[in-house]
């Protein structure tokens, strides 16, 4: 469907020789190509897409992008219906389930990266990689900000936000691999296949329905009952989420320079170098907080609790 200059959709019954890239090949010329000898016999797949774990690890990712849908769906439920709070306990075990099998799928990506690619490793903060890892982060955060509520019915505004930030991301980065934008920087050869107007109106519809609907409802969500306490597990567990969420906005931010940089506002923006070293620099210390605070937040109690007597607790092993 055409609409002015924007495409939105592709038909599946293209044919190769129609393709926009191919239509002046030589071989589209002649009527009987799939004849010839030399389109008979392929030579198969890239040796590197023959890996087991290729087989296993997008479907595995794809199951964990789609799993998030199911708690995106019970906020967005929850506020049209103003059960503001009720799906919470349901969604929980869901957005687990989504944060396991995606956690899964990108750990099977690594073991694909180590046995097949030239990385050196099993991660290299290639763009698409990068793509798949911000939506894990935050839906990491958004599920300890459920359990969170559910013990202390604290931070509901910011449980909403997180699960609709998840959603979208997911969406946002369906865009940059599909769009081929990332084509040029990562060794995921993802092309353009002509979907970058319904990428970005499936993006833009979901983002005006999650933040129209929560802007709508946003003075009848309730508040929490009790001031936070600085010194329990759930203030602990709070804070590993924003350090979390703020983590994946940076390399966000660096994944998205050749989508900033075609846009143009902010000029032309050199991407990094050196990209291991770039965002390691940024995120190992955020993995530091987080693993000090997941190890501070075992001494704590839920909502209430004392710097006394977590400093008996953990002041010997401290010292």
């Amino acid at each position: 469907i055409y609409v002015g200059d924007l495409k939105i959709g592709s038909t599946p019954f293209i044919l190769i020789r129609e393709l926009p890239e191919y239509v002046d090949m030589p071989f589209t010329q002649l009527p009987n190509y799939l004849e010839l000898d030399e389109f008979q016999d392929g030579r198969g797949l890239n040796p590197l897409l023959q890996n087991y774990w290729m087989v296993i690890h997008p479907p595995t990712l794809f199951l964990g992008f789609a799993s998030v849908l199911i708690p995106f769906a019970m906020a967005i439920a929850g506020l049209w219906y103003r059960k503001y709070t009720e799906w919470i306990k349901p969604g929980i075990p869901w957005i687990f389930f989504a944060v396991a099998v995606l956690g899964v799928g990108i750990l099977m990506g690594g073991a694909w990266a180590y046995e097949a690619l030239s990385f050196g490793g099993f991660w290299a903060w290639d763009p698409v990689e990068n793509a798949v890892l911000v939506p894990w982060l935050t839906t990491v955060a958004a599920a300890h900000l459920m359990l969170i509520y559910q013990a202390r019915k604290t931070n509901l505004k910011t449980t909403y936000g997180l699960v609709f930030l998840s959603f979208i991301l997911i969406l946002y980065s369906t865009f940059l691999t599909r769009s081929g934008v990332l084509g040029d920087s990562s060794v995921h050869s993802f092309v353009d296949l002509g979907l970058n107007g319904q990428l970005l109106l499936y993006l833009f519809f979901f983002i005006a329905l999650s933040l129209g609907l929560f802007l709508f409802r946003y003075k009848q969500l309730p508040k929490n009952k009790d001031e936070d306490q600085v010194w329990t597990r759930e203030f602990m567990m709070f804070l590993g989420a924003l350090v979390m969420t703020i983590s994946s906005f940076q390399v966000t931010f660096s994944t998205s320079i050749p989508v900033l940089n075609k846009l143009g506002i902010f000029g032309e923006i050199a991407p990094p170098i050196d990209p291991i070293s770039h965002y390691n620099q940024w995120q190992v210390p955020f993995a530091i907080v987080v693993t000090l605070l997941m190890g501070l937040g075992q001494f704590l109690r839920y909502k209430k609790d004392g710097f006394g007597r977590v400093m008996r607790a953990i002041g010997l092993s401290a010292l």
